[in-house]
């Protein structure tokens, strides 16, 4: 036989096997189609939340200190949201919302003592993980994913097939970390302190490494009933920031520089009535004990850990068999000021509390690298997730948006606006470019994030800003609920908290 000829056979050999496979695949699509199992298998879901998280991650550029390659990582593998915000700026409020899908003006939930139990409107909601459950999902998480008081005392797992530590625990302990000295290490009380670990302590002693390595251990294990929710709460960077040695070791305090954004006459131009908004003196106790720097290397030091532990946890996913079909959101409930504004907390209406981390990953949906800069807000995470699984939300209930339409389309037409509550009538809301607040007494702030990304120019004042304040007032609700009833706070809290 010619080698010519021994070519052509052996060729149409080939192109046989390969139209052979084809057709088997083609009838294997076809079978999937029309198969109910697969065609209506829906997405399994990854929540992971962070606490007191504001927008020093490499991501969103908040502060070049920073190292978080982990978040930064997951943000290129779907889209970020660059201009996300918080429905309240306080963990209590702002969970509250993520969990109903209900605004604060709409709750009356508006501070971190505001009960959800013994609010009628929140207790009767339908909340995210009881969605989920009447939906078909096997409901699992850890760490804090409601407000501490909300999950242990009220909620007491409620949706929640299971639950670690347990479903009136939502910390693990914090019995595995030591000290060098009695506490508090550096503050002057327990809740506002910081400082590392002894050597010899890991993360994994840390109640964050407990609940990552939990959410690693359910993922690696292959053992989840199908679908599933899955939520990791992450408590740090939160107070008291303690981490192990090496995190502050990542950032010597000789090379600690104080916020950017902070301004001795910052508060020159701001309304009185921003110093009722649960203002502290913190700020003031640390600057005048020299201890602004060390301050700041604890939080940038445990937001280094919780990466980490972010990694961890994703890289867990992506090792697993659920990889192919599973929603990863991740969120961070509020921002914190580290000095901007006089002030060492969140609890206000300024950029630093209310702009927050949140990044989707949705296999089919969501593309890689992909922004927006649309206003965005936490109470659209609900659903979002409603859609992205194909669940029909509870009606009448859900008070945010469907972000997937950004994500299908980033340049979709989308509200002008979001809105953050925090206390009856004082809302602030956030377009693409400006910033406007109004207190309860009506005195107001306007910035324009365009030239003054810090906020140090209230234009309120000025009268050719007039039509712009118009605008941005039509975004405020037009029902305001009076507060609802605060829970009592019980004498003795458990320690870590």
């Amino acid at each position: 036989m010619l080698g010519s000829e021994k070519g052509t056979i052996e060729m149409k050999i080939l192109t046989t096997i390969i139209a052979s496979i084809l057709l088997i695949q083609s009838a294997a699509n076809a079978s999937e189609a029309n198969d109910p199992g697969q065609q209506d298998k829906k997405p399994n879901v990854l929540f992971i939340a962070i606490d007191d998280l504001n927008d020093w991650t490499g991501m969103l550029k908040g502060n070049p200190q920073s190292r978080t390659p982990h978040m930064d990582r997951l943000a290129a593998k779907g889209m970020l949201f660059t201009n996300a915000h918080c429905a309240a700026p306080a963990c209590g409020p702002s969970r509250s919302a993520i969990m109903s899908g209900i605004r604060p003006s709409t709750s009356g939930n508006y501070i971190n003592k505001s009960s959800l139990i013994h609010n009628p409107i929140l207790n009767n909601s339908v909340l995210l993980p009881e969605f989920f459950g009447r939906n078909g999902y096997y409901v699992c998480g850890a760490g804090k994913l409601f407000h501490g008081y909300h999950f242990n005392n009220e909620v007491k797992g409620r949706g929640f097939d299971e639950y670690y530590p347990s479903k009136t625990q939502d910390l693990p302990s914090f019995e595995g970390l030591k000290f060098a000295s009695k506490l508090p290490l550096n503050g002057w009380a327990r809740q506002a302190d910081w400082g590392p670990c002894l050597p010899g302590v890991t993360v994994d002693d840390h109640p964050d490494g407990k609940t990552a390595n939990w959410a690693t251990k359910k993922l690696l294990g292959g053992n989840l009933k199908e679908p599933f929710f899955l939520g990791a709460g992450i408590f740090m960077p939160h107070l008291p920031n303690y981490a192990p040695q090496e995190y502050f070791d990542r950032f010597p305090l000789e090379d600690i520089k104080l916020p950017e954004g902070f301004r001795e006459d910052d508060l020159d131009d701001v309304p009185a009535a921003h110093a009722k908004m649960a203002h502290n003196p913190w700020l003031n106790r640390i600057r005048a004990t020299n201890q602004w720097k060390p301050a700041i290397q604890a939080y940038l030091a445990c937001t280094a850990m919780v990466d980490d532990l972010i990694g961890q946890i994703v890289e867990a996913l992506e090792n697993s068999k659920y990889a192919g079909n599973t929603i990863i959101v991740l969120w961070s409930d509020h921002g914190f000021q580290l000095g901007e504004k006089e002030r060492w907390a969140k609890y206000s209406l300024w950029e630093r509390a209310t702009r927050v981390n949140m990044v989707w990953v949705a296999p089919g949906v969501t593309k890689p690298r992909s922004t927006s800069a649309r206003p965005v807000n936490l109470l659209d995470i609900y659903p979002t997730l409603a859609s992205l699984t194909g669940c029909t939300p509870p009606e009448g209930q859900l008070e945010g948006n469907d972000l997937s339409v950004l994500m299908k389309d980033p340049d979709a037409a989308w509200v002008k606006a979001t809105v953050t509550t925090f206390g009856y009538k004082n809302y602030g809301v956030r377009s693409e470019r400006y910033r406007y607040i109004v207190y309860e007494d009506g005195t107001e702030e306007l910035y324009d994030h365009a030239k003054d990304k810090w906020e140090w120019l209230n234009l309120a004042d000025n009268p050719e800003y007039a039509a712009i304040k118009k605008k941005m007032l039509k975004e405020i609700p037009a029902h305001h609920e009076p507060y609802g009833v605060a829970y009592k706070v019980p004498k003795r809290k458990r320690k870590g908290q």
